[in-house]
């Protein structure tokens, strides 16, 4: 499947490619990055490339996924978004439902890049994905990206864990 390419006024959203994957690696090795998802852990090279190959299964076994976020401007690979399906123990309510997620490398932190990221992913999901339910999954105390995910229209709807950690659960309709 082709990876559409998403733009915004500062970013290309495109899908990521194997010249992409050191930076991929060093944003998933960083603590700062990992230190609100999953045990917090940064993930090993391998862990990272792991990770990054089940973007492409997602695309195309789901005809939907991540893509990689690149600064217009420098050409920089800032971080990844887009919708997963993680096949999470999370109950019958929240089968096929699709979770939206991003990650930026922390030198990409607090310039409106995420809520740009997010909003144009959106505008596509609405166009290729109709009127669906999303989720976003996130820890309590971050709090960057519950702001992100309130300003892209995300409402919190149950708290709860996920991997074993506490949760925010927020939805919205494309």
């Amino acid at each position: 499947m082709s990876i559409p390419m998403l733009q915004s006024s500062r970013l290309l959203l495109r899908g990521h490619t194997l010249e992409d994957f050191d930076a991929y690696a060093a944003m998933w090795a960083d603590p700062a990055v990992t230190r609100h998802i999953a045990d917090g852990a940064p993930k090993s090279t391998e862990e990272a490339w792991t990770s990054f190959l089940r973007i492409a299964g997602h695309w195309q076994m789901l005809g939907y996924g991540s893509w990689a976020v690149v600064e217009k401007a420098s050409g920089r690979v800032l971080g990844a978004t887009g919708f997963g399906e993680r096949r999470r123990d999370r109950g019958a309510a929240l089968d096929g439902v699709p979770e939206l997620g991003w990650t930026f490398a922390s030198s990409a932190a607090g310039r409106g890049y995420a809520t740009e990221a997010v909003n144009a992913v959106l505008t596509w999901g609405r166009a290729h994905l109709g009127t669906a339910r999303v989720i976003a999954v996130i820890a309590p105390e971050n709090i960057a990206s519950i702001r992100v995910a309130q300003k892209c229209g995300f409402k919190e709807f149950q708290r709860a864990l996920s991997a074993g950690r506490p949760r925010v659960f927020l939805d919205r309709v494309l």
